[in-house]
């Protein structure tokens, strides 16, 4: 059997299930490089590999000694902060991964931009902020509404949206505090790099999909929600009821952005908003969406497995003659919904997961938080807000709008 390498895996333990199921289908052995143990069943890993994942050298030194005695046919991540060790292994055990120039552009919001920024009318005004000199320079250059964000952060973090009125010194030494590397080491990549750029305004979307051999091979669009203060995802909807042309125009769009960008030999998950001025690109991450999007949002509506293509790609094998149109076969629309908290305190009971089951297209939710935990809100912090996930299914959007709101009015979580 030939061996995949996984570095790290999702958080939420149904959702990290789903790649591992997937691979054991395909017939591959799973390496797991992770900097803990798991601690999942026996028989699921195939070899687990501890190390320091955020020191890529030390990282790459122990993929590299793995494969003498264990062949690798392909490595995989499934978050942003190993896209660019993925490449660095990749290169150099000569494995079918993303380069690692356009993996430095997917994880650099400033470089993105820079690369994207030579295509005419798909970018925003932005500016690179390194001090605050620069701060109140791109403040009166770019103007507002516009966004001030960390350059190398991950799942909605430390996102400020700046108004004429924001007070951008107390911005600044707030952001300074929230992305610090000593509370939380997703920025030991990049530290003390941001960007600020002109804010978009339009509905938000999402597309999915995979490059191999340069040709890009899209899922569909997905219909987001965001958070209005500091741009949380909370809802993906698959796929999109956008019109085709609206649809269409995107997926175009989407396509130059990728190939710009210099992606191949990867998954990539791409956000952009359509703005009165056409859709442009907020930003695109070079693997594979989180959120449930990618193990489990397109296959339920769509019936196929999106990641047992994200997997061939990994390995080298063609998908040319047999990638679907996800989004044109799908026959639900199928939502993943996070359950935010909207006042700081301790999480003193918690009723109604019970009866929320009883529908029959709720798929799965999540507690996040459990009795006696403690909530905190944005920009203090941005992950514990999130009370519950959830994956919808509907038979359009206005009907799973209407299940969310039914599970909501069932869920009771009291925070004093």
């Amino acid at each position: 059997m030939k061996t995949l390498l996984f570095v790290n895996i999702r958080n939420y333990k149904v959702e990290r299930m789903k790649p591992i199921y997937a691979a054991k289908k395909l017939g591959f052995k799973i390496a797991l490089m992770a900097d803990n143990d798991p601690g999942l069943d026996e028989g699921l890993i195939d070899d687990l590999i501890l190390t320091d994942t955020y020191d890529m050298e030390v990282s790459f030194n122990a993929a590299a000694n793995y494969s003498k005695s264990h062949p690798i046919a392909g490595v995989l991540t499934w978050s942003d902060k190993d896209v660019e060790l993925v490449a660095k292994i990749g290169s150099e055990l000569g494995l079918p991964t993303i380069s690692v120039e356009a993996a430095k552009r997917a994880r650099n919001k400033y470089f993105m931009r820079e690369a994207l920024s030579q295509v005419p009318g798909i970018c925003p005004k932005f500016r690179r902020v390194q001090s605050f000199d620069d701060l109140e320079e791109a403040f009166d250059e770019i103007g507002t509404p516009a966004i001030f964000k960390p350059v190398g952060a991950a799942g909605s973090k430390g996102i400020f949206k700046i108004e004429a009125e924001t007070d951008i010194r107390e911005i600044y030494d707030v952001m300074l505090a929230s992305t610090s590397p000593e509370e939380d080491k997703i920025y030991t990549y990049y530290p003390n790099e941001y960007i600020y750029e002109e804010y978009l305004d339009g509905p938000e979307v999402s597309i999915d999909g995979v490059v191999q051999d340069n040709n890009v091979y899209i899922t569909g669009v997905a219909d987001n929600l965001v958070s209005a203060d500091y741009s949380l995802d909370y809802m993906e909807i698959f796929p999109s009821e956008k019109d085709d042309e609206t649809v269409g125009n995107i997926k175009k769009r989407t396509e130059v952005a990728v190939k710009e960008l210099g992606f191949n030999n990867c998954a990539f998950h791409l956000e952009g908003r359509v703005t009165a001025d056409g859709f442009k690109v907020i930003e695109v991450a070079g693997r594979p969406a989180g959120g449930f999007i990618a193990s489990h949002v397109i296959e339920q509506a769509s019936g196929v497995s999106y990641l047992e293509f994200i997997i061939k790609v990994a390995v080298g094998d063609s998908i040319k003659d047999s990638w679907p149109d996800f989004d044109k076969i799908s026959k639900y629309s199928v939502c993943h919904y996070e359950i935010l908290a909207d006042q700081e305190g301790v999480i003193t009971d918690i009723r109604g997961l019970d009866d929320v089951m009883e529908d029959e297209d709720v798929i799965l939710i999540i507690p996040v938080k459990q009795i006696h935990d403690e909530v905190v809100l944005p920009p203090t912090d941005f992950e514990s807000c999130y009370l519950a996930t959830a994956i919808v299914r509907g038979s359009g959007y206005e009907e799973v709008m209407n299940k969310i709101s039914r599970m909501e009015n069932k869920l009771d979580y009291r925070i004093v």
